[in-house]
């Protein structure tokens, strides 16, 4: 069994629902980190859901302020992710471990 350490996404959020990971086929993800960054003078708000579940909801960046969230949640195979904010300054960072048979 193989575990990975990996970048699961790093990019801006866009303004609409987006799916920016999708677990592969015959691996397991475990999400370790969420990392958000509003680089814009306003206030922005950060949606992130798992397989459809918001384990983000909605969640207020104070300008050029971050958002940061340890968590370990697994995942099966085909899995997603799905990121979605207010403003196109928000950055996401996630991380996780890929385990393959």
């Amino acid at each position: 069994m193989a575990n990975t350490p990996k970048k699961l996404y790093r990019g801006t959020a866009s303004t609409t629902q987006a799916v920016v990971y999708t677990v592969p086929a015959s691996t397991s993800t475990i999400v370790t980190n969420l990392v958000a960054a509003n680089s814009g003078t306003s206030a922005a708000s950060l949606l992130i859901r798992i397989g459809g579940i918001a384990i983000v909801p909605n969640t207020p960046i104070p300008a050029n302020g971050i958002f940061t969230l340890d968590v370990t949640q697994v995942l099966d195979a085909s899995t997603t992710i799905d990121v979605q904010a207010s403003a196109t300054t928000v950055g996401v960072h996630i991380s996780g471990v890929e385990v393959t048979a």
